[in-house]
């Protein structure tokens, strides 16, 4: 068995901005790029996982691991800030092929999406936020949770609690995961 047939969470590989990046791609027609949230394990396929298959009936969903997070490749000396991330997402899409898409970004994704947008307006059609950074807020008790995360199992389920509304699907895959 390979490892992407023991994990889902990977997917396809490119190298973007000179990073090796995991991504998952499902679908075919207008390109929809779903960018994940910046918590503790995430992942594309943790974040997306229960939409890509709706979505990818009507269109090319890709949905990448961004640097720093999940499969993506981890180098030394990098300093991670949205220059860096936008950069890399703008390589990214040239990577896999796409010159203009629709961006779907929660939180940390959201904030990329805005981004990507004010920095290369040409390669966004639309964008959908959920719960997206890009002004100064009041930090609430979730987001203290989820920044002080300290790694363990227990920790991982009482984070995930923290976003979902439905606690039924947090399983102990989903925690180890």
């Amino acid at each position: 068995m390979t490892e992407t047939q023991a994990n889902p969470e990977i997917g396809n590989k490119v190298v973007a901005a000179g990073i090796e990046t995991n991504y998952l791609d499902q679908g075919t027609g207008y390109p929809l790029v779903m960018l994940h949230g910046s918590g503790p394990g995430v992942t594309a396929w943790a974040n997306w996982r229960l939409v890509i298959p709706t979505f990818s009936q009507q269109h090319r969903v890709v949905a990448p691991d961004l640097a720093g997070f999940g499969y993506t490749e981890r180098k030394p000396g990098i300093t991670y800030n949205l220059d860096f991330w936008v950069n890399h997402l703008a390589k990214f899409l040239d990577a896999v092929g796409i010159e203009k898409c629709n961006l779907v970004g929660n939180s940390f994704g959201g904030a990329l999406s805005l981004a990507l947008a004010t920095k290369h307006p040409d390669r966004v059609e639309r964008i959908v936020l959920m719960g997206s950074v890009g002004t100064k807020f009041e930090l609430t008790d979730g987001l203290d949770k989820v920044w002080g995360y300290q790694p363990s199992l227990e920790n991982m389920r009482e984070t995930a609690k923290v976003f979902a509304y439905d606690k039924s699907i947090i399983t102990d895959a989903l925690v180890q995961s």
